[in-house]
């Protein structure tokens, strides 16, 4: 099958389309590297804390309560 020229500019599209540069963001590019791959391979450890930090400081800067705020989400839902 691998000599079918179909199936051939198939796998040279597809090599084409699937292939990515590596990401650089200029002076920020190790710390990119870094931030990622922790993202990649546990998010929830950072992304909790952060968001209790969030819902803190927007407490503490619209002097809310923990009901006004949980009366705010529960209208998303």
């Amino acid at each position: 099958m691998s000599d079918d020229p179909l199936y051939q500019k198939f796998m040279n599209r597809w090599e084409e389309v699937t292939e990515l540069p590596t990401q650089q963001v200029g002076a920020l590019t190790p710390l990119y590297k870094r931030t990622v791959s922790f993202f990649k391979v546990d998010p929830w450890r950072t992304l909790m804390p952060a968001s209790f930090v969030l819902a803190a400081l927007v407490a503490l800067v619209l002097q809310v309560t923990t009901v006004q705020i949980a009366s705010f989400l529960q209208r998303g839902f």
